[in-house]
């Protein structure tokens, strides 16, 4: 929970540790690995998941535990209520899209088919 991640960021920064994050995914591109501590974030549903759909759909603000494919089924969403000109969806399409999170797609720079390396998450 949020409570429990407020809880062992401070010991873990006291006492100079790394922390490694792992939540949802498929592990097709790799593991979470450390020689430190692994915390393992819930993949429930319920934490991390906020979001904002902005400038008619052309941004999107959202946390880290929300599910890629989710995402763009909220701009998906949006676009079918509000009419708007255009769809919009998350640059990164990997291929576990409907299995990963946000944050991980971001930390791990992930592209796809569809955007290659040229536009993967940090272009």
């Amino acid at each position: 929970s949020e409570d429990e991640v407020k809880k062992v960021l401070p010991i873990a920064r006291k006492h100079r540790v790394p922390v490694t994050s792992r939540a949802a995914g498929t592990s097709l591109s790799g593991k979470a690995v450390t020689d430190s501590v692994l915390l393992k974030l819930s993949h429930s549903g319920r934490n991390f998941r906020r979001y904002e759909i902005l400038d008619q759909g052309k941004r999107i603000t959202v946390e880290p535990g929300l599910i890629g494919g989710e995402v763009n089924r909220l701009l998906q969403n949006y676009h079918k209520k509000h009419g708007t000109q255009m769809q919009y969806k998350i640059g990164p399409d990997p291929s576990s899209i409907d299995s990963c999170m946000l944050g991980g797609i971001i930390s791990n720079n992930s592209s796809g088919m569809c955007c290659g390396v040229k536009q993967n998450t940090y272009h």
